[in-house]
C-alpha cells in the first residue's frame, strides 16, 4: 500500500501510496507482521502518487512512532 512518511502531532500516519491507485477510505491497514495499525481516513495530494492520512488503532508511544517511520503499511 505505501510507506510511512511521517506521524503527526496528533499521533496519524501519512503514509506515500505505493502507486497511483490507492487504498480507498476506509480500509484497514498492517505492518509486516499483520498487526492491524489503523484505518485509512483521507487521501491527498497527486495523483499519480498520493498520500493517505491513516488514523491509528492507539497513538503509538514515540519509540514506536520512530520505528514506523520508513516502513512499509499493507492493505488488511
Amino acid at each position: 500500500m505505501g510507506t510511512v512518511v511521517a506521524i503527526t502531532p496528533s499521533g496519524r500516519f501519512t503514509v506515500r501510496a505505493a502507486g497511483s491507485t490507492p487504498a480507498p477510505e476506509g480500509t484497514s491497514v498492517v505492518d509486516r507482521s499483520g498487526t492491524v495499525r489503523g484505518r485509512v481516513l483521507r487521501v491527498f495530494g497527486p495523483v499519480a502518487r498520493p498520500y493517505l492520512s491513516v488514523r491509528p488503532r492507539r497513538t503509538p508511544a514515540p519509540a514506536e512512532a520512530v520505528g514506523l517511520l520508513g516502513q512499509p503499511l499493507l492493505r488488511e
